[in-house]
Order: C-alpha cells, then sequence, then structure tokens
C-alpha cells in the first residue's frame, strides 16, 4: 500500500450533458471523461468537498464533479520535470516554499524594480525562482478554490505537496484536506499513475463503445473521430509516463535557483522599514 490513489468514476454517456446549444449539440472525446474524482494521499482525501461546504451549497457530490481529462493532462504535463530530483534544501524547504514566495510578494512585489530599492531580489529573479516549482505543479482552475498540487522528486522518495485557499465563513475551508505535504517512495508514486492512466484509458475504451451504441438523441457524435482522439491521448499519456520512469530532459540550473531562494530569504530576515 503506498498511501497513494487516484480514483475516478465516469459519468454514464446518457447522463453526459453536451457541448453546444440545440439544435448542435455535440460529443466528444473530453465530454465523455465527465466524472468524479478523488485521491488518496495518506490519510486524507484531495479534492473531496469538507461537510461545511456540502451542506451549504447542497453538493450532490462530495468529490471533484468535472472532466477527467482537465486532471489527466495537467498531472501527466508535469511529469518530465517531477522525474528529476530536486536538491536537499529545496526538498527540506518544499512545505515552506509557498509561504515565503506570499510573504516576499506581499513585502516588495510592487517595489522590487525600483532603482531606490537595490537591496531587494528583482522581480524578474523571484519569476525565475518560482519556475522550478510551477514546472511540477498543477492547479485546479476549473474549480472555485480548487487545490494546488505539486510533486517535487529527491532520488529513490517524493513529497506530494497541496494547498487551496478557498475558506468559507470562521476560516472553515471548502475541502476536507485543504493543506498538506506526504512523502512516499518514488516508485510507489510512478506505480499509482501508472495505474491510474491504465484504468482511465480502458474506462474510455468502454466509455466510447457504450457512447457509440446509444448514441444520445439529437448529439452530433462522431465515433471514428472519438476513437482517433482516443488513441491520440493514449499514446500522449504513455510517453508522459515513460519521463517518469525514464527520465526527462530537464537540466535546472539548481546554482541559481539556490542563490535566488537565498536572496529572497534574505529579504524577508530584514526588519520591514
Amino acid at each position: 500500500m503506498s498511501g497513494f490513489k487516484i480514483n475516478f468514476k465516469l459519468q454514464a454517456p446518457k447522463k453526459i450533458k453536451p457541448f453546444g446549444k440545440k439544435p448542435n449539440y455535440s460529443l466528444r472525446w473530453f465530454g465523455l471523461t465527465d466524472g468524479l474524482l478523488w485521491i488518496e494521499v495518506g490519510a486524507q482525501t484531495l479534492y473531496e468537498y469538507g461537510e461545511h461546504a456540502q451542506k451549504r451549497f447542497r453538493l450532490k457530490q462530495k468529490y471533484n464533479d468535472y472532466y477527467l481529462a482537465r486532471f489527466a493532462e495537467d498531472f501527466s504535463a508535469t511529469f518530465e520535470h517531477v522525474s528529476e530530483s530536486v536538491p536537499q534544501e529545496l526538498y527540506d524547504s518544499v512545505e515552506l516554499f509557498d509561504a515565503d514566495v506570499r510573504r516576499w510578494s506581499d513585502r516588495y512585489a510592487e517595489q522590487a524594480d525600483d532603482a531606490d530599492n537595490t537591496d531587494a531580489l528583482s522581480y524578474d529573479g523571484f519569476c525565475e525562482l518560482n519556475e522550478w516549482r510551477d514546472a511540477r505543479s498543477f492547479d485546479s482552475a476549473h474549480l472555485v478554490g480548487g487545490p494546488r498540487i505539486g510533486c517535487f522528486r529527491l532520488n529513490d522518495k517524493i513529497k506530494i505537496v497541496w494547498t487551496s485557499d478557498a475558506p468559507l465563513k470562521r476560516g472553515i475551508s471548502l475541502w476536507s484536506s485543504p493543506v498538506g505535504c506526504y512523502e512516499i517512495e518514488y516508485a510507489a508514486f510512478v506505480a499509482a499513475a501508472d495505474e491510474f492512466y491504465a484504468a482511465f484509458t480502458a474506462a474510455m475504451d468502454r466509455q466510447i463503445e457504450i457512447a457509440v451504441a446509444v448514441k444520445p438523441k439529437k448529439v452530433k457524435l462522431d465515433g471514428a473521430q472519438i476513437a482517433r482522439e482516443h488513441a491520440t491521448r493514449r499514446a500522449e499519456f504513455s510517453n508522459a509516463l515513460a519521463y517518469l520512469r525514464d527520465g526527462g530532459k530537464p537540466a535546472t540550473d539548481w546554482g541559481k535557483v539556490n542563490a535566488l531562494y537565498a536572496a529572497l530569504k534574505h529579504d524577508l530576515s530584514k526588519p520591514r522599514g
């Protein structure tokens, strides 16, 4: 048991709302990925709405209810960089990195490029510093207050870090687990990713067969085109997974990243003037 598992459930094709307006309704591969998503990370669950949010918004489902294609694309887009090990210092600081970035932005962002403020990290340097983390992270912009999830490898282990700024009244979060960090073996992470994509593409095989067979009334559905896109997507996911197993091409300048982070922390250590 790795402590990391990506779960999903596809919506029945006949219940999926097609795109477009009457009389030009259509349903394609992306639309057929409509379904529920939730991720078990240790004892916590990502993409699960908290009890307060479920009651307040009268949610019919407690999990992320959206097109699974969005998660599948965003998650796999990080793999080439996730496969690259980060330095020990950054790995140890990854849970604090976002907080440091927010603190620096609050104090310096508006004056970082001011000629009279030569001691501060430049805003260009600040943006460059964030690149290493952004490349290994994906957000949930399709959701209100959706979590931002990052995966950071150090040799044979990896940290999964998530945060969501979506409080309701009295500081109660939308989510059952709004923030956290969990470490597992890198091999277990790769196996969990493999398992999800294998299950997802197999489920989409069946989904497409059903959709073509029942073909919703007054909805344009091109089975041949959907099958072609599915084959393309399967190949793209397979190529992305190869990065996790074999490594990608990134060769991050960690010396520069460490120097920029040191400059940021130096700024934060100075008294506010």
